[in-house]
């Protein structure tokens, strides 16, 4: 028998969860490329696994996994999950200075490195690894894929609620050059971060005459103009470049670029992050901007302010809903809480909702013992007729449908890859970024996961008995950018504009086969 700590074995066990994720990606991948698994196809899919099979499989794994006793683990995950996003955030601002970024991906970059796929490859990988020892089973799948589910959620919550998805749109503003022009090479002090040093050190440094130096005109900015996107005809005329920096992103534009006029009357038809994310654009320009009146064009606007079409957009034009006339009740009600219940309402989603019902289901043993057995727990022995708990039919169905998400998420995955499009100049690609950040998430921030979960072990927040959660805890520091920030991107991004960014997740999900399975042995070997 081969030892559970030998080098084969380690190696063994992190191969193998992955062979069968990337087999099934690489269905997907097949499929789309020779017809099979149209986008639409691609959307149904991705609804029926957002808004029903996730959910299930969240239900199906927590309400017999989690117990008063271990629901505590819930803090320190949580507590992990949001290091890791801040500690990629961080890394994500530092790579965008030090290196040449297309000006178009500035914001993208950050999102890239600091948002994981914490769903259907983290599960799956999680979900065979704790099949066999040195976990315990079933108990141990359940709990997996249950202390899985908790960083889905700190997910949700930074990349909808705290706007992550909205600020996407930023680098698809109408002052942010693109195709050519976003690849122009821009000095440090062209940058956030090096513009706002500059402009302290020069303000800071006295002239010959002993007077101090201007500060220098502001270098980047949600309302300034980026140089290399203005003429020079245009930056000798004040009153057109004041009537710009005056101009801001209407809020609630009149028209919307789409594909076709059905696809906006069948909106249930659209991927659901793509309905989220224009849900949550709407509401972070809504509760800081009102809607502008229509000024009169000039040749100013005309060059400036281009319309940018959406990358699978045709010259149809659709209006969209007033949203002053949303609601008939939200004239009745102050300002104040409108702007709070819409903005609760993002969070509404099948899979918060699914979490806001497996945990209290999970802790309160009555409500526990009409789903599952649970007695080990200390709840009552309530059965019907054929010796199940009186709703077991209702596990049984969850957990029959939760069987769906994993695989045909991860087919879903790979129909996504084969519709990318990588550019054809390599030359003009940001290759030291794309190393450099996924360096940042397969390497620096696993190392950091390793240390903290140690760390946590060391101080009593995770047990050390508890396999599952200290693997999960481990595991989940080094999965690649979720695939979420390219739906969402495709929704602001011109016709090319999300090719950054494809070339970003090619190479962050090649290297998942080596770093994830060097982070699996190691997480084993660490038990």
């Amino acid at each position: 028998m081969i030892s559970t700590n030998s080098a084969g074995f380690l190696i063994y066990e992190g191969v193998m969860p992955l062979l069968k994720t990337y087999i099934t990606i690489l269905i997907g991948y097949t499929i789309a490329r020779i017809g099979l698994f149209p986008p639409a196809a691609s959307r149904s899919s991705s609804q029926l696994t957002m808004n029903v099979a996730l959910p299930c499989l969240i239900f199906s794994n927590i309400v017999p996994a989690f117990t008063p006793s271990n629901i505590s683990a819930i803090g320190p995950l949580m507590l992990l999950a949001v290091i890791y996003i801040l500690v990629g955030f961080v890394s994500g601002l530092i790579i965008r200075e030090v290196c040449f970024v297309p000006r178009n991906f500035w914001q993208g970059i950050i999102i890239a490195t600091g948002m994981s796929n914490w769903g259907n490859l983290p599960t799956s990988v999680v979900q065979s690894v704790t099949a066999h020892a040195p976990f315990n089973g079933t108990t141990d799948v359940e709990l997996a894929v249950s202390f899985v589910s908790i960083f889905i959620m700190v997910y949700h919550i930074f990349f909808w609620v705290f706007g992550a998805a909205a600020s996407l749109q930023w680098d698809y503003l109408p002052n942010v050059p693109q195709g050519e022009d976003a690849n122009r090479r821009v000095p440090w002090n062209e940058k956030p971060i090096g513009g706002l040093v500059y402009r302290l050190l020069c303000s800071r440094s006295p002239n010959s005459d002993g007077s101090s130096r201007n500060t220098p005109r502001k270098l980047f900015g949600g309302k300034k103009n980026f140089a290399s996107g203005i003429d020079e005809e245009h930056k000798s005329i004040p009153e057109d470049e004041e009537k710009c920096d005056n101009m801001d992103v209407s809020p609630y534009p009149n028209t919307l670029e789409a594909g076709t006029a059905a696809a906006y009357q069948q909106e249930q038809d659209v991927d659901p992050d793509v309905q989220l994310a224009r849900r949550v654009s709407r509401l972070s320009t809504s509760s800081r901007y009102q809607p502008l009146p229509v000024q009169r064009p000039s040749q100013f606007d005309s060059t400036i302010v281009s319309p940018i079409h959406s990358h699978n957009s045709s010259a149809t034009a659709l209006p969209l809903p007033d949203p002053e006339h949303t609601s008939k009740y939200a004239r009745y009600l102050p300002t104040w809480l409108t702007r709070t219940l819409k903005s609760l309402s993002v969070i509404i989603t099948p899979v918060t909702i699914a979490l806001a019902i497996s945990l209290p289901v999970s802790v309160i043993q009555p409500l526990k013992a009409l789903f599952t057995d649970a007695t080990a727990s200390g709840g009552p022995d309530w059965t019907g007729p054929d010796g199940s708990p009186p709703l077991n039919f209702v596990m049984d169905t969850a957990t029959f449908v939760g069987d769906l998400c994993i695989p045909l998420s991860l087919i879903i995955l790979g129909a996504s890859f084969a519709r990318m499009s990588i550019p054809k100049r390599l030359s003009a690609l940001p290759i030291p970024a794309m190393i450099l950040v996924t360096l940042s998430k397969e390497v620096m921030v696993p190392i950091i996961g390793i240390f903290l979960t140690q760390a946590f072990v060391g101080n009593g927040l995770i047990p050390k008995d508890n396999l599952a959660q200290k693997f999960v805890a481990i595991f989940l520091s080094g999965t690649p950018t979720a695939v979420n920030q390219l739906v969402v991107a495709n929704l602001y991004a011109p016709e090319g504009g999300v090719d950054t960014l494809t070339a970003f997740l090619v190479v962050q999900y090649t290297c998942m086969f080596f770093s994830s399975t060097a982070l699996t042995a190691i997480a084993l070997l660490l038990l």
